[in-house]
């Protein structure tokens, strides 16, 4: 990687940190808990899908560095790394949307482990709440991924932006 590229996953990541602070909040069906639609994996995608798949993946990584503070879920970033990452390779040959989906179904089982795992085992919620959380979390990021991969979509259909995107190969 040289330095542009490192100085792209840095604003990207950054990026993501930010829009993770805004967020449509949903209500959770476990008491106190809450749910946020939001695009903090908009930026990863962009990169992963632009620039490759590695990129992408740090980039995922790094851009949740905001909203894994504020859930006190460590697993929360290798999920989005995954996400990108997948996303990345499955670009090579796909359209955005096609390859987020795809990268979204890849990382629901990380998901689902990195769930159980914490809310279960370390916060210590019974598995039927367990379950509807993550069943509405798992469809929210579904929901998330499509529309962030619409909107790559259109950002990358531009050619002088896909060409920019490109030097960073």
């Amino acid at each position: 990687m040289n330095q542009k590229t490192i100085a792209l996953i840095a604003v990207m990541a950054a990026l993501g940190n930010v829009i993770s602070m805004f967020g449509l909040t949903l209500p959770a069906p476990i008491p106190e808990g809450r749910i946020e639609l939001h695009f903090c994996q908009l930026p990863p995608l962009l990169v992963a899908m632009a620039v490759g798949p590695i990129p992408g993946a740090i980039t995922g990584f790094l851009s949740l560095v905001l909203e894994t503070a504020k859930l006190g879920n460590p697993f929360v970033p290798f999920g989005n790394a995954i996400l990108a990452g997948i996303a990345g390779l499955a670009a090579k040959r796909l359209r955005p949307i096609f390859a987020g989906l795809i990268a979204e179904v890849v990382e629901t089982p990380y998901l689902w482990g990195s769930m159980i795992l914490w809310v279960g085992y370390v916060m210590k919620v019974p598995m039927p709440a367990i379950v509807a959380l993550t069943s509405i979390i798992n469809a929210k990021a579904f929901i998330e991924v499509a529309i962030s991969c619409v909107i790559i979509e259109i950002v990358l259909s531009r050619k002088r932006i896909r060409e920019a995107l490109a030097e960073f190969r």
